[in-house]
Formats: C-alpha cells, structure tokens, sequence
C-alpha cells in the first residue's frame, strides 16, 4: 500500500524554525566562565577563532567543569547548538577558553 503522508509530525508542524533571528555582539571567553541567557530561542549557531568550553545551564552559578564538558574547535566552523528545552525556566550558555589565549565568540541566537 502506498504512503499517503505527506509530512511527518516535526515538518509539518514547522518546529524547527524560530520567529526569532538575533545577531549578537562578539563576546570574549576568557579563562573565567560566562554566561549568556538563551531563554525563548531555540537555537545559537556559534563561531570562535579558539577553542571553548560550553554548557547549558539554568542559572550563572553553575560552574562549567573543564574536565567533562564538551569544547567546540575554534577556526571558520559555524556550529548551530540546540537549546535544551526542560531545563527549567531560564536557560543560559556558558563559555570558558579551552587554551592559554581568549576567544572571540560570533554567535546568534534563532
């Protein structure tokens, strides 16, 4: 029998698309954590010339651990990151240099 569905659930519903597109000014992720709210967005697409440290997070305190969170590759990579939905009310990105040197973070929240 054939398929008679046109669009699944997620592309007829559009969800993957935001109203929003809101470019930011450059940040510096320095060798102290920093954070950036990322409430009602749901997705930042990030450029760094070094690498960084990132983590989602529900508020500033949080502390970023170099140890086990991820790190994105600074260079000409545009990385688009999913903000987690569930995580509570507020939601933020935190940001920390891997290396000896600052970072310089393009990013834009959609």
């Amino acid at each position: 029998m054939a398929d008679i569905q046109k669009y699944r659930a997620h592309e007829s519903l559009n969800t993957s698309t935001a109203a929003n597109w809101s470019v930011q000014s450059a940040a510096t992720a320095a060798s102290a954590a920093s954070s950036v709210k990322v409430t009602g967005y749901h997705t930042i697409h990030i450029q760094t010339d070094n690498d960084i440290y990132f983590l989602f997070t529900t508020s500033t305190t949080d502390s970023l651990s170099t140890a086990n969170d991820l790190y994105l590759m600074g260079g000409d990579t545009i990385y688009s990151l999913r903000i987690p939905n569930g995580l509570g009310r507020d939601v933020y990105i935190q940001w920390e240099r891997k290396g000896s040197s600052d970072a310089t973070v393009r990013y834009v929240l959609a």
